[in-house]
């Protein structure tokens, strides 16, 4: 490999690596900028947390006219009443302090503590809540009415402009036309209805989408955010965007992120967990969303535990519908689908609005989904995740076999040339444009291409940040282990020596890429071989503490190669020597 193939590819990795010691510096400074600010404000009462502007409404609003309340009907009360739906895969839990969806919980998902994983958890802010301002809200108490069969809740009350506001959350029905993922669906029925004799204004709603936050203390918080389609384009606002102090002043960011236009759909996302609400039939007017703080009294419960990092930072969203005038005798009806559960790329493209976008697997986007779909296809036969990655991996490099021993092949070549190359670079030392044209003349006459030796790499970059893209967000990979490693979308972290970790597949990771080296015919002049040979460290930085997936992919990579090379090698020099012996004779 030349000296253009080998600083390409460093700088590739290097530009990534500083890009994830920057954005934890940016991090941490925005972190201590929000807890300077949280130690200058003014002191809230503890139900004042979203966390800190919910505000529970014991308001007098005259109740609806309904039936007589029976005993799973709650009648209006500023305390907090909840009911749980259940399905086989989650709990659903209701709140009639805003009237709607207060968590989910995923029975067949667990998070620390052997707990399963809460979403909405932190913040206080049901999902489905209707709030008129975003950051300092009220939740008002609705009556809350569960259907017979457990089905579906209904939410009721009459607004002091004298509209009725009916929400109705309901299981959602299987599709024909196409398979849906029903088992983390809802339909949502939002309906205002007016029986006087003036129209009334129906204020500009925010319909809450609820809030999320990274599962671990070690998550990258660069996957918690706010995603939403607008006409169509996705886009997603990272929870390290809000409040960011920019550059000397320049490129401040706002607490709050507002995005207007024709909002097709909305939700708040972890690694691998997300709430979306997606308007039927209409889009809203506004997507909005900030982020908030979680204590570590609250990030405690449940058992986990803050050691080791920072409590990350948690997000919360809306949708907002436009004002509407409600004249007498009318109704004005927003239907939504709200999903909540973790984020397959299968179950977010069967929404069949786009949603799988909020992915976002990058440039190599391509090779990220097909890999997806070759690892869960060979996990249905083999069983086990660990053994899909394996047997995926040798399948890639089984391919690239023929690409490999001709690049080695070549390489060799160019090692044998290097005396030739080191003469030619002495003699035209002061002469670069004369030293060009003399080593493409000894290239061709020797029947070397320079870059082939490099092939291979760079055919690796693309599937290399594919499945880097991939094993990032795929939330299949959550608790599967593998030997020592007992969740291959976290760090196989064996022990904690003096507060660092010691994580066993990145090191055999590196061990493996500098033996392989060893193997691989050297090219290019020395301080270029002494520079290459930081490659294991860089790619060491890089997967340390990611998921172990990837260190498993790279590890299997780096042997299938050993191997390949070892036998490469072998029968060179079996041939050499009976090139050498068939001369004796």
């Amino acid at each position: 490999m030349d000296r253009t193939g080998k600083i390409g590819i460093a700088f590739a990795i290097i530009v990534l690596v500083g890009w994830q010691f920057y954005y934890g510096k940016q991090m941490e400074k925005a972190r201590l900028e929000q807890d300077a600010a949280a130690l200058n404000a003014p002191a809230a009462s503890p139900e004042a947390k979203p966390a800190d502007a919910v505000k529970l409404a014991a308001s007098p609003i005259a109740p609806a006219a309904a039936p007589a309340p029976a005993p799973n009907v709650s009648a209006h009360s500023s305390s907090k009443v909840v009911e749980t739906l259940a399905s086989a895969e989650a709990e659903w839990v209701f709140t009639n302090l805003g009237g709607g969806l207060e968590r989910v919980n995923l029975l067949k998902h667990k998070s620390e503590g052997d707990q399963p994983v809460v979403l909405n958890e932190f913040g206080g802010i049901p999902i489905g809540a209707l709030t008129e301002g975003f950051e300092a809200t009220v939740l008002e108490p609705y009556q809350m009415e569960v259907a017979a069969d457990r089905k579906s809740v209904t939410f009721r009350r009459t607004d002091p402009r004298q509209f009725v506001v009916e929400k109705r959350f309901s299981f959602s029905k299987p599709k024909e036309e196409k398979g849906a993922p029903l088992e983390y669906l809802m339909d949502v029925e939002v309906r205002f209805s007016h029986t006087g004799t003036v129209p009334v204004t129906v204020p500009s709603y925010a319909m809450r989408v609820g809030s999320a936050v990274a599962l671990h203390v070690k998550d990258q918080e660069l996957y918690t955010g706010f995603n939403r389609s607008n006409a169509g384009d996705s886009k997603f606002t990272g929870v390290s965007w809000f409040s960011n102090s920019g550059i000397l002043g320049m490129g401040k960011t706002p607490a709050v992120s507002a995005d207007s236009g024709e909002i097709r759909w909305a939700g708040v996302t972890n690694q691998y967990y997300a709430t979306l609400l997606t308007p039927v039939g209409e889009t809203a007017a506004e997507a909005l969303a900030r982020r908030f703080s979680v204590t570590a009294e609250q990030w405690n419960v449940g058992g986990r535990s803050a050691s080791g990092g920072a409590v990350p930072m948690a997000v919360d969203g809306a949708l907002r519908y436009p004002v509407a005038v409600l004249e007498p005798g009318k109704e004005i009806v927003h239907k939504l689908s709200l999903f909540a559960g973790p984020r397959e790329h299968g179950r977010l493209q069967d929404l069949g609005g786009g949603q799988e976008a909020m992915l976002d697997f990058g440039w190599f986007g391509f090779v990220s989904r097909a890999l997806l779909s070759s690892m869960n296809a060979l996990k249905g036969v083999l069983g086990s995740y660990a053994a899909a990655i394996i047997v995926l991996t040798l399948l890639i490099k089984t391919l690239m076999w023929p690409l490999q021993n001709k690049a080695t092949a070549s390489m060799k070549r160019m090692q044998d040339l290097q005396p030739k190359m080191t003469a030619l670079r002495e003699k035209y030392t002061n002469d670069p444009q004369k030293l060009n044209v003399e080593m493409m003349a000894l290239y061709k006459k020797h029947g070397v291409n320079p870059f082939a030796g490099c092939l291979p790499m760079f055919v690796q970059i693309p599937i290399f940040f594919g499945f880097y893209n991939m094993l990032g967000k795929a939330v299949e990979l959550r608790n599967s282990s593998f030997l020592w490693a007992h969740d291959l979308s976290q760090a196989d972290t064996i022990a904690i020596v003096a507060g660092f970790p010691i994580n066993v597949l990145p090191i055999l990771m590196a061990g493996t890429m500098f033996y392989q080296m060893q193997l691989t015919p050297k090219t290019g002049d020395p301080m270029q071989q002494r520079i290459f040979m930081f490659m294991p460290l860089m790619f060491v930085m890089f997967c340390y503490n990611y998921a172990s997936a990837l260190a498993l992919y790279w590890t299997v990579q780096n042997v299938f190669t050993i191997v390949q090379l070892l036998i490469t090698n072998q029968k060179k020099t079996q041939g050499l020597q009976t090139v050498v012996s068939g001369g004796r004779k």
